[in-house]
């Protein structure tokens, strides 16, 4: 119980971590982007902010160790699949909209002054944080099996 207790506490860490950081990023992508003709990815870019800022309070307020915030896995999974959203988004969108060439090409990261490694990272900790959700749900389920058979 500790363990579980213990390990919900540092996962909605995390997820508070990754939104904050994909919040700050898109912010900022949002914010350049504006100056720029590329209105078809405000939608992408402002979907994210809204996530990751729901996320943030969301992750918050469930950092208090409390049976019923361990086992909340509807929450766990909407926000799972949110985040997955977001990566699937911003990822569709690196190569064809952004011109940052391909996945794989880290070269060309430094250019579109600085955009392209910002886009990366905000990719990279959307990824993190729909995988720290998914495995916080896991840990529900774990959570409210071991429960559900003491009863």
């Amino acid at each position: 119980m500790i363990l579980s207790r213990l390990l919900s506490i540092t996962l909605r860490f995390a997820q508070f971590v990754c939104a904050a950081v994909v919040l700050v990023l898109t912010s900022i992508l949002l914010h350049q982007i504006r100056h720029m003709d590329a209105s078809d990815c405000h939608g992408r870019l402002i979907y994210s902010v809204m996530i990751a800022g729901i996320s943030v309070v969301a992750s918050l307020l469930w950092l208090l160790p409390t049976t019923s915030h361990v086992v909340n896995i509807f929450g766990d999974i909407v926000f799972c699949g949110a985040w997955f959203a977001v990566f699937g988004l911003l990822q569709d969108y690196y190569r064809n909209g952004m011109n940052c060439g391909g996945i794989w090409e880290w070269d060309q990261m430094m250019i579109r002054n600085g955009m392209c490694s910002r886009w990366n990272a905000a990719q990279a900790f959307g990824f993190l944080s729909a995988v720290f959700w998914c495995v916080s749900f896991g840990l529900g389920v774990l959570v409210w099996r071991r429960g559900a058979g003491r009863i």
